[in-house]
């Protein structure tokens, strides 16, 4: 099987991409030519690469005839971008990615959305608006979708922007916190789990028939922000400085985000093996070595 994945240098995708290359498939990214590839630089000598900014989608698939992409690539709009920029990257790229791959020979799709409602924020929405097109792809051109709604992703080498990372570097680093007052209930998932998830859809969506379906993924658990804060302090035996209830909740907040993975024992035969311990233990490990 010939596998494009996009987003290969993110936090995912360089788990991800270790795995798949592990199993034979051969391999596809898609980057820019600026994209900082330091999480993945060992492998890029294992797989093809194209910059998307210098190399013309319609080039690539006259060049490749890719049988399954894995859809990684998004934009969270945290850095400012503007409501234009989060579409083209959520709806647009991989809106011409599917329908110029369709052309030449493409047969499955794996998407990753998000457990958020689409009225939570411009990313949610048009991650959400993608599922729509994602239905047109599957019923008027046959194609094979499996749609992976991931919970709270955390783990090694994530951005440091994020919940997690932020908390467990100003832990170490005895760094004052301005956050919210920390009610918010979430299920957080270790990426190594998320990982299996997809080596998992691979397995199923090259036997099942064209079928388009969704698998919520997470650890079927969800706790308050407060309660990962003080899970990280005895793990990282030092009290956190965290002024809560310095920063409001968001306007449309969601008070609890738990993933019922039911379907996903049942039909992608997948499961966490990780508790929220053991996984915060392995990256609290990673933060104090890099």
């Amino acid at each position: 099987m010939k596998i494009l994945l996009t987003g290969a240098t993110g936090f995912l995708g360089s788990h991800l991409l270790p795995e798949i290359t592990k199993k034979g498939y051969e391999i596809i990214i898609l980057k820019r030519s600026f994209s900082n590839t330091w999480r993945i630089e060992y492998l890029l000598d294992k797989v093809k690469s194209y910059n998307i900014d210098k190399t013309d989608i319609r080039t690539i698939f006259e060049n490749e005839t890719v049988d399954l992409i894995i859809h990684l690539a998004t934009n969270y709009g945290k850095k400012g971008e503007k409501v234009k920029n989060i579409v083209e990257s959520n709806i647009t790229f991989p809106s011409v990615l599917i329908e110029t791959a369709l052309d030449n020979g493409l047969k499955a799709f794996i998407n990753t959305d998000t457990s958020t409602i689409d009225t939570y924020s411009v990313y949610s929405s048009t991650k959400k608006a993608f599922l729509h097109i994602l239905n047109y792809f599957h019923k008027e051109k046959e194609l094979k979708i499996i749609n992976l709604q991931l919970e709270y992703v955390y783990g090694p080498k994530d951005d440091d922007y994020k919940f997690i990372p932020y908390l467990v570097k100003s832990i170490l680093n005895g760094e004052l916190m301005d956050v919210s007052p920390g009610n918010q209930k979430r299920d957080y998932i270790f990426v190594e789990d998320i990982v299996s998830a997809y080596v998992k859809a691979i397995d199923l969506i090259d036997n099942m028939d064209n079928d388009f379906l969704t698998f919520e993924i997470g650890s079927g658990k969800s706790i308050t922000l407060k309660e990962v804060a003080s899970i990280l302090e005895k793990l990282c035996s030092k009290k956190a400085n965290i002024n809560w209830g310095a920063l409001g909740y968001r306007k449309n907040e969601i008070f609890d985000l738990t993933a019922d993975i039911t379907k996903a024992k049942e039909l992608l035969n997948w499961q966490p093996k990780y508790t929220l311990e053991r996984g915060l233990k392995k990256t609290i490990e990673w933060f104090k070595r890099y």
